[in-house]
C-alpha cells in the first residue's frame, strides 16, 4: 500500500492510495509535471512485525539472545 500526498493550485493538501510502486511512482511524476508542490509518497513495510529498532539491551544481548555489536563511530 502506498499514498501520494500533494497540494494543488489552491494549497489545498491532497492524497491517494494505490497498491504498486510503479503506481505511486506514476502518480507523483504526473503532480510534479502538472505543478503541484510539496510532492511525496509513503508506503509501510508489509513485512514488518512488531517495533522498529531495538526494544531493550541487557548485558549487551538483544531479546532474542543475539550479541549487540553496533558502536557509534566517530
Amino acid at each position: 500500500m502506498y499514498r501520494v500526498y500533494w497540494t494543488d493550485d489552491t494549497n489545498t493538501p491532497q492524497g491517494i492510495y494505490t497498491s504498486t510502486l510503479n503506481g505511486a511512482l506514476r502518480i507523483t511524476e504526473e503532480k510534479r509535471r502538472a505543478g503541484c508542490t510539496f510532492v511525496t509518497m509513503v508506503s509501510e513495510d508489509p513485512n514488518s512485525i512488531g517495533k522498529p529498532g531495538v526494544d531493550s539491551v541487557e548485558d549487551g544481548v538483544l531479546p532474542n539472545g543475539e550479541l549487540y555489536t553496533w558502536k557509534k563511530r566517530r
